[in-house]
């Protein structure tokens, strides 16, 4: 049931039912080249306490933001490793872009979905004038506008809240080894012309978000804690003080992090990019070969489909089920670890590759992972294979058999994830089907026409407005081929 509140919420207690664990995808590799090792983060002294308002001064004044129409998120967090509790002082900054006056804007809560995890303690807006009333159902809060927000006019959000992570192998959450952060904060889904706000509900496999490119703003401070905690983050840390790490990410999908003292610690860079490995201390000589394995598919995917404007990655180890892709920063399954060889014909490299695609399909460009999870899952997929023909090329036909031919995959290609209850069958049609289809619409219509399609597919909207669907796919692809995809996609869509 929905209830209204004052602009100032105190002690609030989002209610929600449970969700299953998201899922993503395991992935390819080659020898490594060799690595420039950057200065490494320390772990830091968890000493003295920052207060929130101590906290919140320090973001506010260390932040140095570029000034757009993106929506800027600006947070101060103390996170109790300890008690595996967080607290959080979060400013949005949002401008209506769209041409409609807005009177009710929706802020998503995705740790909400698991009941218990999310308190909200205040919350209220500005300017004054613009009179709200706050509406909390479930994991959504709706701030309705009196009178409306107009085209180009901006609101200021602040939101105090506290978080009680649960034990369980998913972000966000902690095992007995470390924190995992992603989709942690409140935030505001994409806004679609002639269609609306674009949100969808949880489901038993894949994601379910969808995330317009933001600015993030973010002081990290640890609570006291017997144990020196090594931090891995979607962005570099610019500084660090008393505790406290501050980071800042310019159009990015989200920001993640990861929480342990346990993690060693490697480091990778080249002209493109800087890779961090974060392993645990039974798989720190993998950190290396993680590393420099992201450093060499940054690489291809630069010379297959252009820059993407990043340059920066953590890998982290993880006490997850499989792997999990956020934009700069991505979690793989310790039993990815366990079961590398030192071939480069193991899930652990098939991963890396994979996920770091999705820097592309995914961080770069992005679509409805709810309802055409293909548009990424099945280009990261396919994109291992690419890797392959670019470096190992004898290593293909090997490929399809380990990847795809022993799945005897089955299925639509475009299903979306609520068509599945179960991993495997989701894996065989969107992931798998999904590679079989781009495969095909390459030998359609040829090498030339099919590179030059991915990259009109990536690159004509421009990083401001590069939300994609399967219109905008195909008719990449036509555009340069002048093929009638049709009748192909007839053979794997329903």
């Amino acid at each position: 049931m929905k209830r209204a509140l004052t602009p100032l919420v105190s002690l609030v207690l989002l209610t929600l039912s449970a969700c299953a664990p998201r899922v993503t995808e395991p992935l390819p590799a080659a020898e490594s080249p060799p690595s420039i090792t950057p200065t490494l983060p320390q772990p830091v002294d968890a000493t003295p306490s920052n207060s929130p308002e101590e906290i919140a001064t320090a973001s506010l004044t260390t932040s140095e933001v570029t000034h757009t129409s993106l929506t800027h998120y600006h947070l101060a967090v103390e996170l109790n490793y300890a008690a595996k509790t967080l607290a959080a002082t979060q400013t949005i900054s949002y401008t209506n872009n769209t041409d409609l006056a807005i009177d009710s804007l929706p802020i998503l809560v995705p740790p909400a979905e698991v009941e218990g995890v999310f308190l909200l303690t205040a919350i209220h807006t500005e300017p004054a004038s613009l009179h709200t009333e706050t509406i909390m159902d479930r994991a959504q809060i709706d701030l309705n506008f009196n009178p409306p927000l107009a085209p180009a006019q901006e609101v200021t959000i602040h939101l105090e809240y506290q978080l009680r992570l649960p034990m369980r192998y998913a972000a966000p959450g902690y095992t007995d080894r470390q924190v995992l952060l992603a989709d942690w904060y409140p935030l505001i889904p994409p806004y679609l012309q002639g269609y609306g706000w674009l949100i969808n509900p949880p489901g038993w496999v894949g994601e379910y978000l969808v995330y317009p490119l933001i600015n993030f703003d973010l002081v990290f401070c640890l609570a006291p804690s017997p144990n020196n905690l090594v931090v891995a983050a979607s962005a570099p840390v610019l500084s660090t003080q008393e505790g406290c790490y501050h980071y800042s990410s310019q159009e990015v999908r989200n920001f993640s992090l990861a929480i342990s003292p346990y993690y060693q610690v490697t480091a990778a860079e080249s002209e493109l990019v800087t890779a961090w490995a974060y392993t645990f201390p039974e798989h720190a000589p993998l950190g290396k070969r993680a590393a420099d394995l992201a450093i060499e598919a940054w690489a291809t995917f630069t010379e297959l489909y252009d820059s993407n404007g990043r340059g920066f990655l953590s890998i982290v180890e993880a006490d997850m089920f499989d792997g999990l892709e956020t934009d700069g920063l991505i979690y793989l399954s310790e039993w990815y670890y366990q079961t590398a060889d030192p071939s480069p014909q193991n899930y652990l490299e098939l991963l890396i590759v994979h996920e770091t695609a999705h820097q592309w399909f995914y961080g770069y460009v992005h679509n409805d992972q709810a309802q055409e999870p293909w548009l990424d899952e099945a280009l990261a997929t396919y994109s291992e294979l690419l890797f392959y023909e670019v470096l190992q090329p004898q290593l293909a036909d090997w490929w399809w058999d380990f990847r795809v031919n022993t799945y005897d995959p089955q299925g639509a290609v475009n299903a979306s994830i609520y068509e599945f209850n179960q991993y495997r069958p989701y894996i065989n049609a969107v992931y798998l089907r999904g590679a079989e289809f781009i495969h095909a619409l390459r030998r359609e219509v040829g090498d030339p026409a099919f590179f030059a399609g991915l990259h009109n597919y990536l690159h004509t909207y421009g990083i401001n407005d590069n939300f994609r669907d399967s219109t905008d796919f195909f008719s990449a692809f036509e555009g340069v081929s002048g093929a009638d995809l049709t009748v192909i996609s007839g053979d794997y869509f329903q």
